[in-house]
């Protein structure tokens, strides 16, 4: 089982996760607000690119995808750190140089604290879009002559339901339990025109620009037979909603994916979309007996350090009917799993990777695939989880030696 040879084997990597020290982002205030594990100094890649990119090229990785880190780049609101775009763009003139592909990201769930300050309702002030987008257009043209790939935003619905829905990102605002008085009509398609916005202003500066953004897309189930229209009902406001308000901006379908979710119509008026949808941290948080009564359902498959079911043979038959549903060309921009000592991350590769070969031989033109991630990162709120390919301290982790072999040869085993 060979992946194409011009196939891209990357890592992916977020800036406020692995950089150390984003004192300036909402975020650092944030953790104390939460009661959070402090991000510190993370895995201190402001100072060790150079060590990293040892990493990337020791696995015989093509490609990697990095973040920058907005308020870091932009202290206040119009000043620009030049020394802080000098160095990000540094790093993808290395990449580039030693035949590493550099994909770019503009927002990885990190905005300055000062955006909040100024417009405290966040994504729901149409100002919002605009102050992204002069972030775009002041840094972008430092990197067109070394970046070809770019990513407007990581999970959008993911930011923006953790944002204005269940309180887990600044600002913090609930707003799910009337998804269609602000949210669905304001703040969905108001980021929405910020990526389009940016899609129009990259293909200006780089005619030949590849742009599209990191979408988590489960895949989904009903929990029970004649349940399916609820899960139509939640693919659409999760998946299917942002990309059509972002139809035709998209030279690639760029999916993180990581679980499947068995979905069920909700016993309660105010419920998102009308569902129960199976996640982990809903269990979690509204307890497993109130989601029980409620009608949710979990995997019964191993799980991750995350909790969340490791369900590979679901994997390739999502990215197919994506591939089918959209035809664009596809990007696996992360995928990985949090460490359980009970399940061997080389088996979960191995697992996912066929999975995803199988769609491949079925017709779905996927042209990359990104572990996430490199390093042990901060996984907002905590250093418990570890997704890494390597430690903090640069250490090797189980399955790297695997993915390594599988990116030089393309050859799966077994």
């Amino acid at each position: 089982m060979a992946f194409p040879k011009d196939f891209l084997w990357g890592a992916s990597t977020a800036s406020y996760q692995i950089e150390g020290g984003n004192s300036r982002s909402a975020l650092w205030d944030w953790e104390v607000k939460r009661g959070w594990e402090r991000s510190g100094e993370a895995a201190r890649s402001w100072d060790m690119f150079e060590e990293d990119l040892k990493l990337i090229k020791s696995l015989n990785l093509n490609a990697y995808r990095f973040s920058l880190e907005w308020s870091r780049v932009e202290t206040e609101p119009g000043v620009f750190d030049q020394e802080a775009i000098d160095r990000y763009a540094h790093w993808a003139k290395r990449l580039k140089a030693e035949g590493i592909k550099p994909f770019l990201c503009f927002h990885h769930f990190s905005e300055p604290a000062w955006l909040l300050r100024e417009h405290p309702k966040g994504w729901l002030d149409p100002e919002v879009p605009k102050r992204y987008l002069a972030f775009v257009q002041k840094t972008a043209p430092f990197f067109a002559e070394h970046v070809e790939d770019w990513v407007t935003f990581n999970e959008p619905m993911v930011f923006l339901t953790g944002a204005y829905g269940y309180r887990f990102f600044p600002p913090g605002r609930w707003m799910l339990t009337n998804v269609d008085k602000e949210f669905n009509p304001i703040i969905v398609p108001n980021l929405a025109r910020a990526h389009n916005d940016a899609y129009q202003f990259l293909h200006k500066i780089q005619p030949k620009a590849r742009v599209g953004v990191a979408h988590n897309i489960a895949a989904l189930e009903p929990a029970r037979p004649g349940q399916e229209e609820a899960v139509k009902r939640w693919d659409w406001f999760m998946h299917r909603h942002f990309l059509e308000e972002t139809k035709d901006r998209h030279d690639y379908l760029g999916i993180n994916y990581y679980t499947r979710v068995f979905v069920s119509p909700s016993p309660v008026p105010f419920a998102p979309a009308g569902v129960i949808p199976g996640f982990a941290e809903l269990e979690h948080g509204i307890t497993p007996l109130v989601f029980k009564l409620l009608g949710g359902r979990r995997g019964t498959l191993p799980r991750s350090g995350m909790n969340w079911e490791i369900a590979p043979d679901s994997f390739g038959p999502m990215v197919l009917k994506f591939w089918q549903d959209y035809k664009k060309p596809i990007l696996i921009l992360e995928n990985g799993m949090a460490e359980n000592p009970n399940v061997s991350r080389e088996d979960f590769l191995r697992g996912h990777l066929k999975s995803l070969a199988k769609a491949m031989d079925e017709g779905a033109d996927v042209r990359g695939y990104f572990h996430w991630s490199l390093i042990d990162n901060y996984e907002w709120g905590s250093y418990r989880p570890r997704f890494g390919l390597f430690t903090r301290q640069r250490q090797k982790a189980n399955g790297a030696d695997y993915y390594g072999r599988v990116a030089k040869t393309g050859v799966l085993d077994g």
